[in-house]
This record gives C-alpha cells, structure tokens and sequence, in this order.
C-alpha cells in the first residue's frame, strides 16, 4: 500500500489544539530560560527578590472531574524499568528538530450485552446512547494521541434484528459513543466477528467508518484488508487485528482476508511489509487465551514471545479472556497478553447470570504508552508504559469508571480498592499505575 492510498490519518480538534498549546509552552519556557540567564546578576543585586516562582497549583481529575477535556499521566520517576535498558530517552541526544513522540492508550472488551443495551436506552429519548457509560474515561483517551478500542459485539445495520446473548448485533449507535469517547478506531477480529456471516462485517464497518473510526480484523474486500494507519506525532503507526477462535467456524476463515486469523508466520511478513510501506511503529491486536483464565496458555506464550521478538512488531495487545493478564515488557517492545473487560455486563446479574464469570471480569484498564523517536539508540521505540485500573459500575450506570481518577460518589470506596488491587496484582511492576494531572 503506498502512502497515497492510505486512509487519512485520524486527529481529533482537541488534540491539534493540544499539540499547538503543548509547543507554545515549550517555546515560553526556554524563552523564560534566556530571560533568567540574561537578569541573573541584577536578580543577585537586589536581593533575589525578582526570583520567586510563579507556579501553576496542580488540578487533579479528582478535585475537578467534569471539567477536563483531556487528562496527562505525570512522568516516570527515574528507574531502570525495562524499555529503559540500553537506551538513552533525553531530549539532549535528539537533533533540533527531529523530535517525534506520541502516547496510545488501548482498553479491552467493549460488548454491549442486553443490560449494557438498556442503560443506553435509558439515556435516549429515542434509540440508545451509550455515550455516558463513557463519560468518566473520556479524559483519558481523548488525552491521548492515539486511543484503539476493542469491539467484539458487532453492531446491527438498521437496529431491527438485534441480539445480546450468544450472538450480538447490538445498537448502531455504540459507534458514536466510541468515536465520541476520543477512540481513533478499534480491532474488530474476535469469536463474535462472524456471528451473523458477511453482514456482520458489512454492517459494523458501515457505522465505525460512518462515524470516522478506522478499523482492522475485519474487511469487505482483499483490497481494502489490511492494517490501520495513524500517524500520531508524525510517527507512521500501522495496527492489524486477528484472531485465534471463531465461534462455529474454522480458521483460517475462507476468504481469508474478511476476519484474519492467527498465524504468527504470516503476522510478521504482514509487519515487515508494513514497514516496506513507510510504517515505523507496528501495533497487533490479538483474540486468544482461555476465557476467564490470568493464566497464559502455552498458545499464548509461544506466540507471544516469537512476536516480541520479532523486529517487525512493536505491541502486541491481548483480548477475549474477559479477566485482565500479564504483561511483557522488553527493551525492544510489549506484550499485554489481556486487557480484560472494558465495558460488559460481567460478572453478570439474576436476568442474565454467567456462572463462570469471576468478580475479575468487572475489572479492566487503560494501558498507556508513551513512544518516542530516539535517534541514535534503536529508533522509535516505547519509553514508557503504565495503565490505570477501570471497573464497570454495573449497579447503577454501567459508566465505566477509572479508578483513582474519577470515582462516583455513590460506590464504595473498598469495592474500587479491591479491584484495583486485583489488577496491579497481574499486571504490575511490569506497567506502573498512573497518576493524572489536568492538561
């Protein structure tokens, strides 16, 4: 694929407006820097008195959650944390310039089980709006400059055959909410990609490209398959999706192409071609993994590893076990095996009980990513990683709510700590949890 056939990369307003804001502070402070250098001696005359700090107190989402627009993880403390190893991340080594970075944030299951469906309906004066089970986490992902969702509940063309249990055609309008979330587009490739043939293809790609979200795992054509393009920070990010499980069905699927399946061999040739296309940050999202299960299967570890290790791909982001799992991290790249549920119904309810579902499938996270252009040692690489602990307040919103950042007055404070607790228990020191700041 060559640059001109492409699809447009995806900016939102705000994060160009961020990015323009993000220079003009840079531009002051080394203006400021100057006009230091250039008064210190009349500052050392008079006393000092002209030196005292004017500082912007710091806003927590905590103290202020429904007037972010965006939201900004501190930085790393210095460490020796893996990415690290090896690689010298000051801006001291790049040339004026040639600087390139951008962060991506990537969440887990979204599948709007019939529960999930109603709280949206309840939202709307006619269909359904699923945009405030999202009204917590926005800052975070609209914060980011690249956010990739996980849709593993097909959506309906016309909203007129819908299905919540076993198969999903779920409510058009869940592609709004997530292009109104801040997502920039979503892997698609699951068990559930062919629940109702090529019209589930067909119909969720209609309404996520209706609603400006770029996706991969699913296409109508050979020529139209292949990855997602992004080009955060002026970085060329190209995304697949694929999957290791089928409901009904065989893999690899024929004709190939429509849901890709699994197979690391092809993967990585896909990648290196990428790389032949101009891509220079290579992104895999993968449905594997036993359900229910932290625990990696040797499936999971074989192919894992050999992806990690191979030069093609930079990340590797996990779906389908519906629990949170353990996470890779290497000087070279990252494995996030699970990404839990993002947005479900699990562990379930009287209506709809799900019996194999532990309490850990209330839990998720933002895993957040911070990737740099570093000249001189390994190229664009990621130089930081974290996440923040999400659980579904399924009792009384189904909103999705990220802990620490934005807790609901009206949920327990133990049950949020439990569950964060069960999450850093995985995924942790390998991802630190991050704390927010406005931006």
């Amino acid at each position: 694929m060559t640059p001109e056939q492409r699809p447009h990369p995806l900016h939102s307003g705000e994060r160009r407006l961020a990015r323009i804001l993000q220079a003009v502070v840079v531009l002051g402070l080394v203006g400021l820097l100057f006009a230091d250098l250039a008064t210190q001696g009349e500052d050392e005359s008079n006393g000092g008195q002209d030196d005292i700090a004017k500082t912007q107190p710091t806003v927590t989402p905590e103290s202020s959650p429904t007037t972010l627009d965006q939201a900004t993880p501190e930085p790393s403390p210095t460490s020796t944390r893996p990415w690290e190893t090896g690689i010298d991340t000051t801006l001291a080594t790049v040339p004026i310039g040639t600087f390139r970075e951008f962060t991506l944030v990537a969440t887990g299951d979204l599948i709007s089980h019939g529960a999930v469906a109603e709280r949206a309906a309840n939202a709307a004066q006619q269909g359904w709006d699923f945009s405030p089970l999202f009204r917590r986490v926005r800052p975070i992902l609209a914060g980011a400059d690249l956010a990739i969702c996980h849709l593993e509940s097909p959506l309906s063309r016309n909203d007129n055959d819908l299905s919540f249990k076993g198969t999903f055609r779920v409510p058009s309008s869940l592609a709004d909410a997530i292009a109104g979330a801040g997502y920039d587009g979503c892997s698609l490739a699951s068990n559930h990609s062919l629940d109702s043939g090529p019209s589930s293809v067909s119909s969720t790609l209609h309404h996520l490209h209706r609603a400006g979200l770029a996706t991969s795992g699913m296409a109508e054509s050979a020529e139209t398959a292949g990855p997602a393009w992004y080009e955060p920070g002026g970085i060329q990010v190209a995304h697949f999706s694929v999957t290791d499980l089928l409901n009904g069905r065989d893999l690899p699927f024929d004709p190939p192409w429509m849901v890709p399946n699994l197979d690391v061999d092809r993967v990585i040739a896909e990648a290196r071609a990428a790389r032949g296309d101009g891509a220079e940050f290579v992104v895999v999202s993968i449905h594997w993994g036993e359900e229910y299960q932290s625990a990696l299967t040797e499936r999971q570890r074989s192919a894992g590893s050999r992806l990690l290790a191979a030069p093609e791909v930079d990340l590797v982001l996990g779906h389908h076990a519906h629990v949170i799992q353990p996470v890779d991290i290497t000087p070279k790249g990252a494995v996030v095996y699970g990404l839990g549920n993002f947005l479900t119904n699990q562990p379930g309810d009287e209506n709809n009980p799900c019996r194999s579902c532990p309490p850990e499938s209330q839990d998720g996270l933002i895993a957040w990513f911070q990737v740099q252009d570093v000249r001189g040692n390994g190229g664009i690489r990621i130089i930081d990683a974290g996440y923040v602990p999400t659980w579904v307040d399924r009792e009384h919103s189904h909103e999705v709510v990220p802990i620490g950042v934005d807790e609901p007055d009206h949920v327990e404070p133990a049950i949020l700590a439990a569950s964060a607790a069960r999450t850093a228990a995985v995924v942790e020191p390998s991802l630190r949890r991050l704390q927010f700041v406005a931006g």
